[in-house]
């Protein structure tokens, strides 16, 4: 599905609840959808990976369709497209690119690394394609800030080899189809982090004890695991004061998808292997977040939920 239609979807879904007539419920609704944000885990050709407790090649991403997002407006260029450091990260090496629909980062570091992409000056009339060594691509709207929390990240974990070149891909094509489309003024740019050693291992994948999103950090306070073979798993937290973040983790020797739901309604699904931060959730009430597995479960399958709470 295209970036257009699964927001004319999106839309439509929203008009849907409008219309209801149940305003008390459509207006909760349109709160919670307000400050929550979805990520999707991407599938790339290395997936098989993760699936293991030392993990090589794991793929992050999200879902960048903030389902209250307004139009994005282009602001001006800039060649500072990337943070010296960030949430226990900092930057080896970036490049950025002007004018030009397409460029190839590629950089000598491999172990304990995380690559990230971005765009900006074009407006989300663009979509930004990235793909970590000629893997499959994910795809995300132009002009999205790098901590917004809507981003794309691939990540080498500790067992990887020290050395070795690896190459990132991107290209820029226009939101209404799939032509490569250079602008004049935007910007493109990748670049490479050193990551901290991993806080834990769930599901097959290494986690950090820091996350970013909407320009805060997210501290790991909780994560649990489910036993092999199991086809749910679910878990319940609150926060009083600070927002949190549920992240989910998923490993196995199938490709089953994995349905996500919050609070006991669908939000997301992905393919078993696959994970990485989720969602941000309002403070003052409990959440409940729960993984299920379609289909016949895998006897090595794993389900793993991670909770982080703002750090002030």
């Amino acid at each position: 599905m295209s970036i257009q239609q699964l927001q004319d979807t999106l839309r439509a879904h929203a008009d849907a609840i409008e219309d209801t007539g149940v305003v008390g419920r459509g207006a909760a609704v349109r709160r919670r959808a307000a400050r929550i944000r979805v990520r999707r885990a991407l599938v790339v050709a290395a997936v098989v990976a993760i699936v293991l407790p030392a993990a090589g090649l794991a793929a992050l991403g999200v879902n960048p369709f903030d389902r209250t997002a307004p139009v994005v407006t282009p602001p001006g260029p800039t060649s500072d497209l990337f943070v010296e450091a960030f949430a226990g990260r900092t930057l080896i090496d970036a490049e950025v690119a002007t004018g030009r629909s397409e460029m190839v980062f590629t950089a000598e570091a491999s172990r304990n690394t995380e690559w990230r992409a971005v765009c900006e000056g074009v407006g989300s009339r663009y979509t930004l394609h990235v793909a970590m060594d000629d893997g499959e691509p994910g795809e995300l709207p132009c002009d999205v800030p790098l901590l917004s929390g809507r981003w794309i990240a691939y990540q080498f974990g500790p067992e990887h080899p020290v050395k070795g070149e690896h190459t990132l891909r991107l290209w820029l094509t226009s939101t209404s189809g799939r032509e490569k489309a250079p602008p004049v003024d935007g910007q493109i740019g990748a670049a490479v982090y050193r990551l901290p050693a991993p806080a834990a291992t769930v599901a097959g994948h290494q986690v950090q004890a820091l996350e970013m999103d909407g320009g805060s950090e997210f501290r790991l306070v909780r994560r649990e695991e489910s036993m092999p073979g199991a086809r749910v798993l679910s878990s319940t937290y609150s926060s009083r004061t600070r927002p949190v973040e549920v992240g989910w983790y998923t490993s196995g020797s199938g490709t089953q998808e994995v349905q996500v739901y919050v609070d006991g309604r669908p939000e997301t699904g992905l393919t078993l292997g696959n994970g990485g931060p989720g969602l941000v959730l309002t403070p003052g009430e409990a959440h409940t977040v729960s993984l299920r597995i379609v289909g016949d479960v895998p006897p090595d399958a794993l389900l793993g939920l991670v909770w982080r709470e703002e750090v002030r």
